[in-house]
C-alpha cells in the first residue's frame, strides 16, 4: 500500500526540504565555484586571445557565489534557499552562453558546462520531477540561445552541434529520472520516520499507561495484603482439624462460607479437590503431616461455593495430646486474589517487553529506510548471532559474558548494528558509483555515530542495562576485523568485544547469501567456504567454528527467512 502525505506531514515534509535546501546550498556553491575556476587552463590552452575575458566571467561567478553564500548564510529560516539556488543556477547557464557568444564556438568543450550545471544542480538539491525538468529545458533553450548568437555559423558546425544537444538532453532526461526516483524515495522514507515517530510517541504512552496500571494494581495488592493481616490478627483464615485420611474433624465457621457447606456436615477435604489431584494431596500433605513433619506453603484448588475453584495454600502440623496424635491441624488462606495478581502482573511485564522489542525493531528499521537491504534482514541477522551466542555460550571461557540473558539481549541488540546510518547522507548512502575516499571515510563513520547515540542512550538510563552495552559495542566495533585491518579504531584480536565479533560474522553471512545487493549473491556452501578462509583475519576463528558447528540451523534460517 503506497503511503500517503497529511497536511501535518506535507507541512513537516517541506519545512524539512527547506532545511534540506539551505545546507546543500553550500555544497552547490563550492561545486559551481570550483567547476569555474578549475577549467580556466583550458581558456588558456584554446583561447589564449581572449583568456583574460574569459577569466572576468569566471571570477564573476565567482563573486556571485560569495553573494550568495553571504545571503544563505543570512537565510537561518530556511525561507530563500530554492530561489538562491535556481539564482545560481541561472547565472552559472547565463555566463556560459556568453562565453559561447564570445568565443563563438560551438563544437568546443563550452557545451559540458552546460552538461555538468544540470547534472550537479540536480544531483545536489532535492528537485522535484517538475523542477527538474523546468531547470533541464531551460539549460537547452540558453545554449540554443548561445549558439545561434555565436559567430560560428550554425551549417559548418552542424554535427558537433546535434551531437552536443543529443547529449545534453540525455542528461536532463536522466536528471529527470534521477529527481523523480529521489523525490518519491525520500517521501517515502519521511512519511515512515514520521510513522516510525508517531509510533514511538505512541508506544510511550502505552508504556506510561502500563506501568502507572501496574503501580495502580501493585498498591492495590499492597493494600489487599494489608487487609488480610488485619484479618489474620481476627482468625479470618479457614482453621481445620482432619485426620489421617482428611475426614473433617473441626472447622471455623470461614472454612463451611467458603465451600457452601453447612456446619456439622460430614466433609472430607480429600473430596473437595480435583480427582485427579486427590492422590497428591494425600501423598505431600495428609501422610507427611501425620508422620509428625510440619508442612508450609501447599497449594491446591478447593471446590467452594457455586463450583468456584478457589486457590488455598495450606500449613500443617500434627496435634497431640499427652503425647498421643488427636488430629492434623491445617490452615487454609485463600490466595485466589493474589494469584489473579500475579498472573496480571505477569502479563503486565511481558507486553512492556514487547513494547520494548518493538520500540528497538522501529529504531532498527529506521536504519533499513536510509539503506538499502533486502527483506527480513533485520530478522536473519538476530536469528544469525543468536545461533552464535547460544553455542559460544555453552564454552566455560564466554559465559561470563553471555550467562544469564546474555544470548538474548545480544541476539535482540544485533538489529541496532548499523543505527549510524541514520547520520550518513543521502547523496553518498545511495549513491550507487564507486565512494570517493572523502565519501567512503564518512560512510564508515556511521560505526561511531551509532555507538554515539547507544553511549548517550545508556548514561542516561537510570538501569544497568546489558543490552545497551552491547548494543553499543555491536554498533562501535563491528566493522573491526580479527588481523587489526578493519576500522574505526583497527582493534586486533580479543580487544574486539566479543558480541561485535559475533555480529561481524553474522552481517558478513547475511550479505554473502542475501539478494546479491551488495555483491554476487553466494550459496550456503560458498559462504561457509568464505568465512574459513577468513578465519584467523577478519573473523575470529573460535566464531567461525560456531557457524560451522550450527551451519544446519543457519540454512535453516534462510529458508524460513527468505530475502
Amino acid at each position: 500500500m503506497r503511503l500517503q502525505m497529511t497536511e501535518n506531514i506535507s507541512q513537516a515534509y517541506r519545512e524539512e526540504m527547506g532545511r534540506l535546501c539551505h545546507h546543500r546550498m553550500y555544497y552547490l556553491l563550492l561545486m559551481t565555484a570550483g567547476l569555474f575556476l578549475c577549467y580556466a587552463p583550458l581558456d588558456y590552452l584554446f583561447f589564449p586571445d581572449s583568456f583574460g575575458e574569459l577569466l572576468y566571467f569566471r571570477f564573476a561567478v565567482l563573486l556571485f557565489c560569495l553573494l550568495l553564500l553571504f545571503l544563505n548564510y543570512q537565510d537561518r529560516r530556511c525561507r530563500y534557499p530554492l530561489f538562491l539556488s535556481y539564482s545560481l543556477y541561472g547565472f552559472s547557464l547565463f555566463t556560459l552562453s556568453l562565453m559561447i557568444v564570445r568565443t563563438g564556438g560551438i563544437s568546443l568543450y563550452f557545451f559540458i558546462g552546460f552538461i555538468l550545471a544540470v547534472v550537479v544542480f540536480s544531483a545536489l538539491m532535492p528537485l522535484t520531477m517538475p523542477q527538474a525538468l523546468v531547470s533541464g529545458v531551460v539549460a537547452l533553450a540558453c545554449y540554443l540561445l548561445a549558439v545561434l548568437q555565436a559567430a560560428s555559423p550554425l551549417q559548418a558546425h552542424l554535427s558537433s552541434f546535434i551531437n552536443n544537444m543529443f547529449f545534453l538532453v540525455c542528461f536532463v532526461l536522466l536528471a529527470v529520472l534521477q529527481s523523480w526516483f529521489e523525490t518519491t524515495s525520500r517521501q517515502e522514507s519521511f512519511i515512515l520516520r514520521m510513522q516510525e515517530k508517531e509510533g514511538a510517541d505512541y508506544l510511550d504512552q502505552q508504556a506510561e499507561a502500563l506501568e502507572a496500571e501496574i503501580a495502580r494494581r501493585s498498591k492495590e495488592h499492597q493494600q489487599a495484603e494489608n487487609r488480610f493481616r488485619r484479618l489474620l490478627d481476627h482468625i479470618i483464615d479457614d482453621v481445620l482439624l482432619v485426620d489421617a485420611n482428611g475426614l473433617l474433624l473441626y472447622a471455623n465457621p470461614s472454612f463451611y462460607e467458603h465451600v457452601g457447606l453447612t456446619e456439622g456436615d460430614e466433609v472430607n477435604l480429600v473430596d473437595l479437590v480435583a480427582v485427579n489431584e486427590q492422590s497428591q494431596l494425600q501423598k505431600d500433605l495428609l501422610q507427611p503431616v501425620a508422620a509428625g513433619i510440619t508442612i508450609t506453603g501447599y497449594q491446591t484448588r478447593l471446590t467452594g461455593t457455586d463450583d468456584e475453584k478457589l486457590e488455598v495454600e495450606i500449613s500443617g502440623n500434627r496435634m497431640e495430646r499427652k503425647g498421643k496424635p488427636v488430629g492434623l491441624q491445617l490452615i487454609l488462606r485463600d490466595i485466589s486474589l493474589r494469584k489473579r495478581m500475579e498472573e496480571e502482573v505477569r502479563r503486565g511485564l511481558f507486553l512492556r517487553k514487547q513494547t520494548e522489542n518493538a520500540t528497538i525493531m522501529a529504531l532498527a528499521r529506521l536504519s533499513e529506510y536510509r539503506d538499502i537491504t533486502p527483506g527480513n534482514h533485520l530478522q536473519r541477522i538476530r536469528e544469525y548471532s543468536g545461533l552464535l551466542a547460544e553455542s559460544l555460550a555453552r564454552k566455560p571461557e564466554y559465559q561470563a559474558v553471555l550467562g544469564g540473558s546474555g544470548v538474548s539481549d545480544l541476539a535482540m541488540a544485533s538489529v541496532l548494528h548499523d543505527i549510524g546510518k541514520v547520520g550518513i547522507a543521502d547523496g553518498i548512502l545511495f549513491q550507487t558509483g564507486p565512494l570517493s575516499a572523502e565519501d567512503l571515510a564518512l560512510t564508515r563513520q556511521h560505526t561511531v555515530f551509532g555507538g554515539d547515540v547507544i553511549k548517550a542512550m545508556e548514561k542516561s538510563s537510570e538501569v544497568d542495562s546489558g543490552f545497551l552495552g552491547y548494543a553499543k559495542n555491536i554498533a562501535y566495533f563491528h566493522h573491526e576485523k580479527w588481523d587489526g585491518s578493519g576500522y574505526p579504531f583497527g582493534l586486533v584480536g580479543p580487544e574486539i568485544p566479543l558480541e561485535a565479533r559475533i555480529v561481524a560474522l553474522a552481517d558478513a553471512y547475511e550479505s554473502m547469501t542475501s539478494s546479491g545487493i551488495y555483491g554476487k549473491q553466494l550459496s550456503h556452501q560458498q559462504a561457509i567456504h568464505v568465512l574459513l578462509q577468513e578465519a584467523g583475519h577478519h573473523f575470529d576463528p573460535d566464531i567461525v567454528d560456531a557457524v560451522v558447528a550450527r551451519e544446519q540451523a543457519f540454512a535453516a534460517v534462510r529458508q524460513s527467512l527468505p530475502s
